[in-house]
């Protein structure tokens, strides 16, 4: 990387937050512009085999470019191109769902492949974003110009890590990091910070025809990278495999579900018999959840040190979910690893990442064991459901359950229970209950203010609920 001048260097303005930067060169051009009318698709406007996105599904309206004073938000009757297109940039349903919850963007990409452009784009579509990008450490505060120096290219990233560290601990959403993420460690310390501080993350690379190309990239980096250093980070490229892919809870959806089990348990405590002995103790703190805290902060970064002994400054909400595909076992079959990389790959997988699906819980499953929701699954969510033999298995002279039937929210686990178990604690309450649709004389039966109760074995106690409760859950994965 070589220096650039005043013009270059005033894409890296904006990511700051300088809204009257003057640069208006195109940098952050993708090749073609990211937004165009409904009526107005051409080869001057889309890259070929790219189709635009609809945005608010409004009709034909003025044409945007990415040029750099301009927006990159569509107006009124504009949309996307397929290339800038994900469900976190073009449905409003997503847009809102991240607003209002913990959320981290983690581009990925070699330069020149778009990341910058699309967390300019993120920038305009969530007010208030925390961008950290090793980038920012070579620019000159005075003049804006970025003077790249490879000595300091370490101070550089931890300038980062703390700049992430200080928002995620005061939970800021949403936070987004630009770098290239090229290998898994270069961006393990963000899925931690994630994990720590409850944020959903979404792995974003550039959907750009050039994104793998290394001629192109050299081309287009921003930052003059030479062709062979594009070169040998395409050949480091390493895929990111999640750990399983989930539906998540709102955070004020999981403090909802957190009181109702609570209050379930406190009422099976006070019943005379049949209640499950001993019954699992939630964790202390779970039924309050805090909103994103806006940008900006004039506190000082932490050093590595401080991070890791320092707690959290707001106690993270719990991120609840109901896992699509879990893929993270130890130990996996070859074929339980094609399997894996099948779903990865899917189409459908890939672009509903991002994506509000709409979904409700209908039952609580308590044991000594486990708690847990049962969740219905839409048609839509079906289509992702990673299909357990298990479910499927009925005993003898019971009833098969549907597909999807597993799908439950973990809200706790007794001591060295695997959070697994809940599911399967499910499937035999599930199954029970089909095939003895009366509990036994031994069993409980309890009318609650929530719904019926019943026993189902000695260990067990199925809650179905009156009115299901409604829920709008966002598709994403887990590292």
């Amino acid at each position: 990387p070589v220096a650039m001048g005043n013009s270059n260097s005033a894409c890296k303005r904006c990511l700051r937050g300088e809204a009257d930067c003057p640069g208006n060169d195109g940098a952050f051009d993708f090749g073609s512009r990211l937004v165009v009318a409904v009526d107005d698709v051409s080869d001057s406007a889309a890259t070929p085999g790219s189709e635009a996105a609809p945005v608010n599904g409004s009709a034909a309206g003025e044409a945007v470019g990415s040029t750099e004073s301009e927006s990159l938000v569509p107006s009124s009757g504009a949309r996307l191109l397929a290339h800038a297109a994900f469900p976190f940039t073009a449905e409003e349903a997503s847009l809102a769902w991240l607003r209002a919850n913990r959320v981290l963007f983690l581009m990925r990409g070699l330069p020149g492949s778009g990341k910058s452009t699309l967390t300019r784009l993120l920038c305009q579509l969530y007010p208030g974003s925390t961008v950290c990008s090793a980038d920012l450490f070579f620019i000159d505060p005075a003049s804006g110009a970025f003077q790249f120096d490879a000595d300091r290219l370490k101070d550089a990233h931890e300038a980062c890590n703390n700049r992430a560290y200080e928002a995620m601990s005061c939970g800021k959403s949403p936070v987004i990091v630009d770098n290239t993420n090229v290998r898994r460690w270069e961006f393990q310390f963000y899925v931690d910070l994630a994990t720590r501080f409850g944020y959903v993350l979404l792995l974003v690379v550039p959907k750009t025809p050039w994104r793998f190309d290394a001629q192109q990239l050299a081309n287009r980096t921003l930052h003059s990278v030479p062709l062979e250093i594009i070169e040998q980070r395409l050949s480091s490229w390493e895929a990111a495999h999640p750990t399983y892919y989930a539906w998540f809870l709102q955070s004020a959806d999981a403090a909802r579900l957190f009181r109702l089990a609570r209050d379930f348990l406190d009422c099976l405590a006070s019943s005379s018999t049949g209640a499950p002995e001993p019954l699992p103790q939630l964790p202390a703190g779970v039924a309050t959840a805090e909103p994103p805290v806006p940008a900006s902060s004039g506190r000082r970064s932490k050093s590595r040190k401080q991070r890791s002994a320092s707690p959290p400054q707001s106690p993270a909400p719990p991120l609840l979910h109901a896992t699509a595909k879990f893929c993270g076992r130890r130990g996996a079959s070859q074929q339980e690893l094609v399997s894996q990389i099948d779903y990865h790959n899917r189409p459908d997988v890939q672009a509903a990442l991002g994506r509000v699906f709409h979904t409700a819980v209908s039952a609580i499953c308590v044991t000594t064991r486990t708690v847990s929701f049962k969740m219905d699954l839409s048609e839509q969510q079906l289509a992702l459901w990673d299909h357990d033999v298990s479910e499927n298995e009925a005993p003898p002279g019971s009833p098969r359950l549907p597909a999807g039937s597993r799908a439950h929210v973990t809200i706790a686990t007794a001591p060295r229970v695997p959070a697994k178990q809940a599911g399967l604690d499910l499937l035999a309450a599930l199954q029970q209950a089909s095939q003895e649709p009366e509990p036994g004389p031994d069993e409980l039966v309890l009318m609650t203010e929530w719904g019926f109760a019943r026993g189902c074995g000695p260990d067990t106690c199925l809650l179905t609920l009156d009115e299901p409760i409604a829920l709008d859950t966002i598709f994403a994965s887990a590292y």
